[in-house]
């Protein structure tokens, strides 16, 4: 390690000169990133939450990483850093953690922090082997259990994500560590368990590494008791890609009940196909087998229900809030899977008194015993729509001979549980991202977590968008809700791919104009000599990313998941054509039940939710494009309204100040 004197501070390692330019070749200084390390050390030094948007090419990991050594060397405990993607969580567990190891002058330690249920039981896999073999009877399934036995052997982490495949959901979750099902230091496996072993680790960490997931997964459970969190006790807490907070806090409070789920559990009691698996052969029980014959009944009856309301709907909708009018149209006598339900739950629990059993055979009854338990409560509380604050919905995710049905309860607004979960619990929350502002302001986003006070900054991208960045508004194109428009832009989007022979990505917001385009655009780029890719097609998101980046005049069409995090630097991305403004139509369940929320609430819902909604979403859009100091191109916005509607001018001084070509 380099010798540096102890008191460093913060100018030292960041100015010219200074450590990390010594060690880093190409570094540049930058104010920004000066500017956002002090706000946050500031934030934490005052125990006080910051909220920072951070441009592209600020650099804002190293701006906050540091700051989060010193508190937690200084204070001997751990300041926990939360990302939303696996790619910015590897850039700073491969790159910028090791690199600041290797400069800063105090040693450290970091530790990538995952789930549970990402941990291999080895007590788990021997029950699977002993007592459930038979429930993986296909040959797809009985190699992937062959792989997951060998694989044991060898591995160091035991995680699934050293895995060397991905195994099917229903395989990994017989054999993942789980809270229910866990003898702790009981287990015969303890001294040797994957998930004890990481977890000692965390203890020593003075940065832990974990995903929004992770964070939320260990928030909820201490919101419910305390002592029951997944990560070691910790007061300072850095969010970075912020901008998923409240979707990621939303998904953690709701409640999701699938078919396949219950028919998973009915399954592992008693699977018809395989007489000799599962609860009932472990304890040779009539009785069980007979409960779950009759609870499988009535789940196909209480399912059946829910497809013939959806064959009922005049669309072909796939998602559909239910309230309690349509509730009792589809259950009339309510929730026929709780007597049966029930009936199981007894039988387990006589299991558990009468059966001589080991440990590990209570274990696994008290585990279903739970499953049971939770599914009654929660079946409850989606039929009777107990809480004001929830939507209650369905969805259906596939049609044919077995379709995916699931029942939802989701909280309309999640501002009061981040308040009471995570605000008002921890010291010092760093939230950044480089969109979290509209109006260059941060109050949209915090009306939609539910912050009061909190210190702000926005600190801009260093980079020169005059020099590296045009904007192309055409100025004859028809309404967007015309059926002009999809014909203009299809000659638009070939004039604009011919002048920068591809090297181009095409967003939309919806795959039904993506597919249009695409149709009446591709033979023109094959006639030219440009590969188009097109999300949805055969190759996966990240080998369609990787076909991109290695065909240089290639061209991307993608929808949602293409507008954010998406890294492509250097030549092979010059273009970046915007079909539509990304306004959201609010169809979804929540979404909707959000929008009549700030109606009810005597607000306008097209400037408090659509509009900001929009702007956010065209940033991250335009983001797409400048990834570095020596990257240059056009971003195309085909949709007339930026130039003739009245809010059109946010959107535009949203972005950086560039040059507009009509």
């Amino acid at each position: 390690m380099t010798q540096t004197p102890k008191t460093l501070t913060l100018k030292d390692i960041f100015s010219p000169g200074g450590i990390i330019s010594q060690q880093l070749p190409g570094y540049e200084y930058r104010e920004e990133q000066l500017h956002m390390t002090n706000a946050v050390a500031r934030a934490f030094a005052a125990s006080e939450h910051l909220i920072v948007e951070a441009g592209t090419g600020v650099g804002k990991t190293f701006a906050y990483l540091i700051p989060a050594i010193s508190l937690a060397v200084k204070t001997a405990q751990p300041v926990v850093i939360s990302t939303n993607t696996i790619s910015l969580q590897e850039q700073l567990v491969t790159k910028d953690i090791p690199f600041l190891q290797k400069v800063l002058p105090r040693d450290f330690k970091a530790v990538l922090a995952k789930g549970r249920r990402n941990y291999l039981s080895r007590r788990r896999l021997n029950s699977l082997l002993t007592f459930e073999h038979g429930l993986f009877d296909t040959m797809d399934e009985v190699e992937q259990v062959k792989t997951i036995v060998e694989w044991v052997e060898n591995t160091e982490d035991g995680s699934l994500t050293d895995l060397p495949i991905q195994p099917r959901p229903h395989i990994w979750n017989k054999v993942a560590s789980d809270r229910d099902n866990c003898l702790g230091r009981k287990c015969p496996t303890y001294d040797v368990c994957f998930y004890f072993n990481a977890r000692s680790e965390m203890h020593e960490a003075d940065l832990l590494i974990v995903n929004h997931h992770l964070l939320f997964s260990d928030l909820t459970l201490r919101h419910h008791d305390p002592a029951a969190g997944i990560l070691p006790d910790y007061d300072y807490l850095v969010i970075d890609e912020a901008h998923h907070l409240e979707a990621i806090a939303t998904r953690h409070s709701s409640l999701e009940i699938s078919n396949s789920q219950i028919k998973w559990l009915f399954d592992s009691l008693h699977s018809p196909r395989n007489e000799d698996s599962g609860t009932a052969a472990r304890f040779n029980s009539t009785q069980l087998i007979d409960a779950v014959g009759e609870a499988r009944e009535q789940a196909n009856i209480f399912f059946g229900a829910v497809e013939v309301y959806f064959a009922g709907l005049d669309s072909y909708a796939t998602t559909q809030r239910i309230d309690k009018h349509n509730t009792l149209k589809m259950f009339p006598h309510g929730n026929i899977l709780d007597q049966p339900l029930s009936q199981i739950e007894k039988t387990l629990k006589d299991l558990l008194e009468n059966v001589a059993a080991t440990e590990d055979d209570e274990q696994e009854l008290v585990s279903y015993v739970n499953q049971c338990r939770r599914l009654r409560e929660e079946l409850d509380m989606m039929i009777q729509q107990h809480d004001p604050d929830f939507i209650y919905w369905v969805e259906s995710s596939s049609w044919g001979r077995s379709p995916r049905i699931l029942l939802n309860a989701t909280p309309v607004n999640v501002s009061q549980r981040l308040n009471e979960s995570l605000f008002d619990v921890k010291e010092a929350v760093v939230m950044t991202s480089a969109t979290l502002s509209t109006n260059n302001n941060f109050a949209y986003f915090k009306k939609r977590i539910g912050i009061d006070t909190c210190r702000e900054l926005l600190v801009h991208s260093p980079f020169n968008f005059k020099e590296q960045v045009k904007i192309h508004i055409p100025r004859t194109m028809p309404d967007p809700n015309s059926v002009e428009f999809i014909p203009a832009a299809v000659e638009e989007i070939k004039h604009y791919l011919k002048l920068t022979h591809g090297k181009a990505f095409v967003l939309f917001t919806s795959y039904k104009m993506m597919d249009e385009v695409f149709e009446e655009v591709e033979p023109f780029l094959s006639e030219i000599g440009i590969d188009v890719f097109k999300q949805g097609g055969e190759l996966s998101r990240t080998d369609m990313l990787q076909a991109f980046r290695e065909d240089t005049d290639s061209v991307l069409f993608g929808t949602s998941s293409f507008w954010e995090g998406v890294d492509v630097r250097g030549e092979a991305l010059s273009n970046v054509v915007i079909t539509r403004l990304p306004f959201e139509v609010p169809t979804h369940p929540v979404m909707a039940a959000r929008v009549k929320q700030i109606k009810e609430q005597g607000g306008n819902e097209f400037y408090e939710f659509s509009l900001p909604e929009a702007i956010l979403r065209l940033k991250q859009g335009f983001g797409r494009l400048i990834r570095t100091q020596t990257d240059q191109g056009i971003v195309v916005i085909l949709d007339p309204r930026i130039r003739t509607r009245s809010y059109g001018r946010q959107f535009i001084d949203s972005l950086p100040p560039c040059e507009i070509v009509a």
